[in-house]
């Protein structure tokens, strides 16, 4: 009987070893992940200067066409020196609604979704424009916005999906003949 009870002893004592040791390693393991989400937190906040913009995707209506922003990895944005903020479900909406402007000497930024970070606006200057029936778009022109500056994934995105690389200008002149604007026609608040 005696033997029993000292076998049941170890057994016990082996448990809660096995429990100390676990519930220490959870510990350790959950202050390692705090403090590594702090560094990056930290490491992120310093790498940014300005806060990352985006659309909000299901919520905001085209400024041009009048339907909801849906389609994620498109859309643009038109910034008026006045602080107005106008929304586009598209490369070629934002250019369209640009093209129909009285002023656009107005304008202080405009914006693109760049496919390739999926939500971020990037400056149209900062951006190429693949014009690829392969890759549609939400209005029909064809047209991806990806940042010029990732030549990587412009040489991946054009592998995969062939087609001419525009810049802003050329992306203007095709919205104007396929879509016939006229300036003056865009009602904005300035």
């Amino acid at each position: 009987m005696k033997r029993k009870t000292e076998q049941a002893g170890k057994v016990m004592r082996m448990r809660y070893a096995y429990c100390t040791v676990a519930v220490l390693m959870t510990l350790l393991a959950l202050l390692a992940w705090g403090c590594t989400s702090q560094d990056m937190t930290e490491t992120r906040s310093q790498a940014v200067d300005e806060p990352i913009e985006e659309l909000a995707y299901g919520a905001d209506i085209c400024d041009f066409s009048g339907e909801p922003i849906e389609t994620v990895r498109y859309g643009g944005r038109l910034e008026l020196n006045s602080g107005a903020v106008y929304d586009f479900m598209s490369v070629e909406c934002l250019a369209g609604f640009y093209l129909s402007l009285a002023e656009p000497s107005r304008v202080r930024a405009l914006k693109v979704v760049d496919f390739t970070h999926g939500k971020r606006l990037i400056g149209v200057e900062e951006a190429v424009f693949l014009n690829s029936p392969l890759r549609p778009s939400p209005n029909g022109l064809f047209l991806t916005a990806i940042e010029a500056a990732d030549k990587k994934m412009v040489t991946y995105i054009y592998d995969a999906y062939p087609g001419p690389l525009l810049e802003w200008e050329d992306v203007l002149k095709l919205v104007n003949e396929s879509w016939g604007l006229q300036s003056g026609l865009a009602e904005v608040v300035m």
